[in-house]
C-alpha cells in the first residue's frame, strides 16, 4: 500500500505537531498542535481536509490545535488523554498498546515513555510508517514500547543533537534543591516522576515540599492503570507520595505549569525543566529564574537506536531546526537515511525506489 506523507507543522523548528498520511483514498491527520507561545496562531488548519485525526498525547504542541477542526471530525485518542480534549468533543478510544482499523488503515500503537495516556502510532503503509509522538527511553515512570519495524520512521529529535543522560541531568538539579524552588511542570509529564524524586530528596534532605492536586490526582490515575502502562517496582513509592500531605510551608513546590513569572513568588526561584518560551529565556539570561533539563524526549543517541530498531530506510527529524549545522549533524548520525523533505511519497515496493521526494522547492533543505 503505498502513501503520502505531508508534514504540515514540526519539521524545522520546536512547533505545532501536524502531519497527514494519505493512503487508500483516505487523509489521516497524525496530532493537532496548538501554538507553544502565548499569542501566536497556528497555520497548519486552513483549508484542511482529512477523514480522522490521531492525537498522541495531551500537550498543547499535540493537541492543542483540536478546536480549529470541525467538531464531527472522528478523533481517536487514550482515555486519559480524553481529558485534554475541548468540553464535550466526541472521540473515539485508541489502546494504550493495541491495534485498531481506522478508515481501513490498521494503525498499532505503543507506550512512548513521555507522558501519562501517551502513544506511538504505528500506520501499516507502504512497509511501516512509525511516528513517535514526543517519545523516552529514560523516563522512571512510563515505558517505551518497542515498535513493528517501519521503513519510514518520523521521530521525536526535539532535543537536537544534545546527548545527556538523565542521571547527570538529576546530579545537576539535585545541587539546586537547597534554594527555596517553584518547579513549573507539565501536570501529565514530567511532573509525576519529578514529584517521586523531589518526596525522596525531600525526606534526605529534610526539606519540606508540596506538590498541586492535580499532579497528584494524575499519579492516582497512574496507579489506577494495568500494571504493565508503568515501569515495575514503583507502585509502593507512589501510594506512599499520595498519603503524604503537602507541606503549608514547602522549600520545594511542584506546581502545573500555568506560565508562573518570577514576581508570583516572592520567597521561592522558579526552576524551568523543559523548553523555554522567548519570555523566559528572556527571564532566563537576566537570572530572574533558573533552567536545568529533564529529558522527557530523545537524545541524539537514542533517535539513531530507535531508527536501528525500526529497520528504517528513511528518518525524518521532528520538532526541531534544521538549518546547515544541524543538518550535519543528522547525515553524520543517519547517512542516507536522513530525510528533511516536507512531503514524501512512500511506495509500497521494499526496495531502494521506498521513497520519491517531491521537488527542491518543497524540501526544508
Amino acid at each position: 500500500m503505498s502513501a503520502l506523507v505531508e508534514i504540515l507543522s514540526g519539521l524545522g523548528d520546536k512547533g505545532p505537531a501536524a502531519i497527514v498520511v494519505e493512503a487508500q483514498g483516505k487523509r489521516l491527520l497524525l496530532d493537532a498542535g496548538g501554538a507553544l507561545h502565548p499569542g501566536e496562531a497556528i497555520t497548519w488548519a486552513a483549508g484542511l481536509a482529512v477523514d480522522a485525526v490521531l492525537i498522541s498525547h495531551d500537550h498543547i504542541d499535540h493537541i492543542g490545535g483540536v478546536a480549529e477542526l470541525p467538531e464531527q471530525l472522528p478523533l481517536y485518542c487514550t482515555p486519559l488523554v480524553a481529558k485534554a480534549l475541548p468540553p464535550h468533543r466526541a472521540w473515539r478510544p485508541l489502546p494504550y498498546r493495541g491495534r485498531l482499523e481506522v478508515e481501513g488503515i490498521t494503525v498499532t500503537t505503543g507506550q512512548a515513555g513521555h507522558s501519562l495516556g501517551g502513544v506511538w502510532l504505528h500506520l501499516d503503509v507502504a512497509g511501516g510508517l512509525f511516528y513517535s509522538g514526543d517519545a523516552c527511553f529514560e523516563s522512571r515512570l512510563f515505558p517505551f514500547d518497542t515498535p513493528p519495524p517501519a521503513r519510514t520512521a518520523l521521530l521525536d529529535a526535539s532535543y537536537g543533537s544534545y546527548d545527556q543522560p538523565q542521571a547527570h541531568c538529576i546530579s545537576t538539579l539535585g545541587s539546586a534543591l537547597d534554594t527555596p524552588l517553584v518547579l513549573p511542570v507539565p501536570e501529565t509529564g514530567r511532573a509525576l516522576e519529578m514529584a517521586l524524586w523531589l518526596a525522596e530528596e525531600a525526606d534526605r534532605r529534610q526539606l519540606p515540599l508540596a506538590i498541586d492536586p492535580i499532579i497528584r490526582d494524575n499519579l492516582a490515575a497512574l496507579l489506577a492503570l494495568p500494571r504493565g502502562l508503568r515501569r515495575d517496582g514503583l507502585d509502593d513509592a507512589i501510594g506512599t507520595l499520595l498519603q503524604r500531605p503537602s507541606a503549608s510551608h514547602p522549600t520545594l513546590w511542584l506546581v502545573s505549569d500555568r506560565d508562573d513569572q518570577p514576581a508570583d513568588w516572592p520567597d521561592h526561584r522558579l526552576l524551568h525543566t523543559g523548553y523555554l518560551t522567548p519570555q523566559r529565556c528572556a527571564q532566563l539570561a537576566a537570572n530572574e529564574v533558573l533552567w536545568q533539563r529533564w529529558n522527557v524526549h530523545l537524545r541524539a543517541s537514542h533517535l539513531v537506536a530507535l531508527a536501528h530498531q525500526l529497520q528504517a530506510a528513511q528518518v525524518v527529524p521532528l520538532f526541531t531546526r534544521l538549518d546547515d549545522e544541524a543538518i550535519d549533524h543528522w547525515r553524520e548520525r543517519l547517512g542516507t537515511r536522513l530525510t528533511t523533505q516536507a512531503r514524501l511519497v512512500l511506495s509500497s515496493r521494499s526496495q531502494g525506489s521506498a521513497v520519491s521526494l517531491f521537488s527542491s522547492q518543497e524540501s526544508m533543505s
